[in-house]
């Protein structure tokens, strides 16, 4: 079986990052309808996690990466998976929503000027990806990651029974990564409050502030379920899609 070398945080990156992009990773998840820990389960020899280290690193987008986990005793082996593959990456404890976690990942990027916001449950998001939602967000003030919807939509009452189609037209399925100006994020923070939402977008949104969509890759895939996780693995395992390549240094 061929080794893979463990990814580890470069010590200087490209002049892309030099503004201080920071990329946050979510990682404090329960994992509750996939059945296990989907963040640190083996995809191709490598923990799930570890695909989005690498990635993330492999972009050159960032300054810093930040990896929030959840803030209790099942936090460790996420924790192991970063220090052995992103030594460098910074560790926090997240929140009992999405939402709080991603305001725990604001807080700790103090010296971020565009903090880019990723799924772990994502590992194969392209470092391209990644660079370009950075540099739109830059721009911009937002970038989120999405596809155009490209099935037909209908609505179905409670009994499974569908009651009419609707149009796709303008509709997308957002993705990770989500990125933003910092300033974007620490307004929409105010404005929420407490208030929790299913992605970042959403809270932007819910401020009165725009959001801007970047087409995303069908590769982009989220692993929720056991199927989700057997699927990645079978694409790997036909070398459809690969972990980047990374010289360590």
């Amino acid at each position: 079986m061929r080794r893979v070398r463990r990814p580890r945080l470069a010590a200087r990156v490209p002049s892309i990052a030099s503004a201080g992009a920071v990329c946050a990773i979510l990682a404090a998840g329960g994992s509750t309808r996939a059945g296990t820990d989907k963040i640190t389960a083996d995809l191709g020899g490598q923990p799930v996690l570890a695909w989005s280290l690498a990635s993330a690193i492999a972009s050159g987008a960032f300054a810093r990466i930040i990896v929030v986990v959840r803030p209790d005793a099942a936090r460790g082996p996420i924790e192991q998976v970063v220090r052995s593959r992103a030594p460098d990456a910074s560790v926090v404890a997240g929140g009992d929503t999405r939402t709080q976690s991603s305001w725990a990942a604001l807080v700790a990027a103090t010296d971020a000027d565009v903090v880019a916001i990723h799924d772990s449950a994502r590992p194969f998001v392209p470092p391209s990806l990644f660079a370009r939602c950075v540099e739109i967000a830059r721009a911009e003030g937002t970038a989120v990651a999405g596809l155009p919807l490209a099935d037909t939509v209908r609505r179905a009452d409670e009994a499974g029974v569908a009651i009419e189609e609707v149009s796709r037209e303008g509709l997308w399925s957002a993705q990770t990564p989500q990125a933003f100006r910092r300033d974007v994020l620490e307004r929409a923070r105010v404005a929420v409050g407490d208030r929790s939402f299913g992605d970042d977008a959403a809270a932007v949104r819910a401020a009165g502030l725009p959001v801007r969509m970047v087409l995303g890759e069908r590769r982009n895939l989220k692993i929720t379920t056991m199927e989700d996780l057997a699927y990645a693995r079978e694409l790997v395992a036909k070398g459809l899609v690969g972990m980047p390549a990374l010289q360590i240094r």
